[in-house]
């Protein structure tokens, strides 16, 4: 390489290592609660409750780029959200560049709100939106309770 030869051009690639503890807290972000865990085997699955709008829309794009480290597949449940803007579906976009880039299969569990939407802003279906009789289908609170409570 002599003098003038131009240098190569650079680029960068954020990588997040997840804290293991940070799955079971759950984030407040205006009006909408962001919470994750981790399923066997290398999945893991956020739950988005509330409002997703312009004032947290980048940070649930921030929250599921920060816990998707070493993960093969990612379960983004939506069905709860009850108000669901443009920005929202501008963050779906940026987790769906994000997932491809990491070679993380994506799964969206999207409800009433968010299809609604959806039905506008990805008329193409790009991005992968579950039907919903799909496998991970919400639980009823009473599902729940078999789930975390004991029955002796």
């Amino acid at each position: 390489m002599s003098i003038t030869d131009p240098l190569p051009a650079s680029s960068t690639q954020r990588v997040f290592r997840p804290d293991p503890t940070s799955f079971e807290l759950r984030e407040e972000h205006h009006r909408a609660t962001f919470s994750a865990c981790e399923l066997p085997p290398s999945t893991v699955l956020v739950t988005i409750h509330g409002e997703v709008d312009a004032t947290n829309s980048m940070a649930l794009a921030c929250y599921i780029e920060k816990r998707l480290g070493g993960a093969r597949k990612l379960i983004l449940d939506l069905q709860t959200v009850e108000f669901f803007a443009a920005s929202g579906f501008a963050a779906l976009s940026n987790i769906n560049v994000v997932c491809a880039r990491s070679g993380v299969r994506w799964t969206l569990l999207a409800g009433t709100h968010v299809r609604r939407l959806l039905r506008i802003c990805d008329p193409v279906r790009e991005l992968p939106v579950a039907e919903p009789a799909a496998k991970y289908s919400r639980t009823r609170p009473s599902d729940r309770k078999l789930l975390v409570g004991r029955h002796d």
